[in-house]
């Protein structure tokens, strides 16, 4: 059964004054999707003995499978008891290799971060080169992302990392470090980022790795190819051995990258299909992650679309988020985040002491279910409006399912100001998210449903 263990807050982490070079944010919120090879109706299909939330629309080579189920267990099977958390598989092989590859399943496909990290037992028998940094070259270049929640810590290595059909040759992804002896033990300034929670496990994660697919091409940018860490965590190391490990400037190109910038066609942006679910959930449902904004027949933009662009000022602390008003409240911190496994923001209207679900208070457990409608605003002015309800999480988590539409829960203090819309957000909607830097997304990149 899930539980408050399941909260998840993945996203890609924005120190101060980490920005990234010709790169920038904006939102889009597009209506229901279109020309997109059959449309986004969902069906409900009876699979193994579970009943399925599914839309298998639209297929091509450019499109994967995405499940969302209750995780990887020890042994393949689903065991952690994990919650509205979106997967996918993906192909990894060492650099030139057509035969010294691996598929790896349960991987978290999160919009909120960036770049592919991997459990390093999940590839440990593909012996990736890895990635050297520092004086002479001579030290291994490790790094520590920090999410919402927790943080993970691993080398860099690289592999031709296949999606759809493309493959991003030799590119430099994380090997979360799960193994023993560790390549190099964390850093104090990384455990602190990690907040107590480094996530070096399958059953910590709650995955056996993350494809981050958001709005940049990699995952620092200037900070980290200056070695700038002031105002914010270290990202990158050299590690000359278990126990000495420097901060490190890292130059773009060794940076943890976005695999889907990396493709040579389908490489400006992605598609997630959720399908729409019933008021408590599914234990499994299923869509596709579609690679490319119009690049192919079945990924054109609607031409109803309304773009919403986020702040595009590195200098401003609305970077990168667009803004929420609900009930008259003003959430200056949003974004859309496959990641987030819940709608998360203060709302007092909302009883948050749920009996069951744990949490402190974190989830939201009211008598009956809260319709609310939000408005989503850009910079620019351009503004959308979006119907939501908020369950009783006590309910929702004494089922047997692991997908839901109305999961919500508290930001925090820590997050004040903050909207994230989550994984809820997804179901019944295809949602948009480009890629700053490639086509359609030259002046800053759009989400879009």
């Amino acid at each position: 059964m899930p539980s408050a263990d399941a909260v998840r807050i993945l996203r890609q982490p924005r120190p101060p004054r980490v920005w990234h070079a010709a790169l920038a944010a904006a939102g889009l919120l597009l209506g229901l999707l279109s020309g997109c090879g059959g449309g986004n109706s969902s069906e409900t299909r009876i699979i193994g003995g579970d009943v399925e939330a599914v839309v298998d629309q639209p297929q091509g080579p450019n499109t994967l499978e995405i499940v969302v189920d209750n995780g990887p267990g020890p042994d393949g099977g689903f065991s952690i008891g994990a919650a509205n958390l979106p997967y996918v598989s993906v192909k990894v092989c060492s650099p030139g290799s057509s035969t010294a590859c691996v598929t790896v399943d349960h991987v978290f496909l999160d919009t909120g971060s960036i770049g592919l990290r991997l459990l390093r037992s999940a590839v440990a028998g593909l012996a990736l080169p890895a990635v050297q940094g520092g004086a002479g070259g001579q030290g291994r270049v490790v790094e520590c992302y920090p999410f919402v929640v927790g943080a993970v810590w691993g080398p860099v290595a690289r592999a031709d990392v296949s999606l759809g059909g493309e493959t991003a040759a030799s590119l430099p992804i994380q090997l979360i470090d799960d193994m023993e002896p560790r390549v190099a033990e964390p850093s104090p300034d990384c455990l602190d980022a990690a907040n107590g929670q480094l996530l070096a496990s399958a059953t910590s994660l709650q995955a056996k790795g993350v494809l981050g697919v958001g709005m940049l091409s990699c995952d620092c940018g200037l900070a980290c190819e200056s070695g700038d860490y002031l105002g914010g965590y270290t990202l990158y190391y050299a590690c000359s051995n278990a126990s000495t490990c420097t901060p490190l400037a890292v130059p773009a190109e060794e940076q943890v990258a976005n695999p889907v910038s990396a493709l040579a066609v389908n490489n400006n942006g992605t598609i997630l299909v959720l399908p729409a679910l019933s008021a408590t959930g599914a234990p499994v449902a299923r869509g596709r992650l579609v690679l490319g904004i119009g690049t192919q027949s079945n990924n054109q933009l609607p031409l109803s679309a309304t773009v919403l662009h986020v702040e595009t000022d590195p200098f401003s602390p609305s970077y990168l988020y667009l803004a929420t008003t609900v009930g008259g409240k003003r959430f200056p911190y949003s974004y859309i985040d496959s990641g987030s496994n819940g709608l998360f923001f203060d709302d007092a209207t909302l009883a948050g002491a749920c009996l069951g679900s744990g949490g402190g208070g974190a989830w939201f457990c009211p008598a009956t279910l809260q319709p609310r409608t939000a408005e989503i605003r850009s910079p620019s002015g351009a503004l959308a409006q979006v119907e939501f309800a908020i369950g009783n999480a006590d309910v929702l988590f004494s089922t047997a399912n692991t997908a839901f539409a109305n999961l919500g829960g508290s930001a925090g203090a820590a997050n004040e100001g903050a909207f994230v819309w989550g994984l809820p957000f997804f179901y019944g909607r295809a949602v948009y998210t480009s890629i700053w830097g490639q086509a359609l997304s030259a002046s800053g990149p759009w989400y879009a449903f």
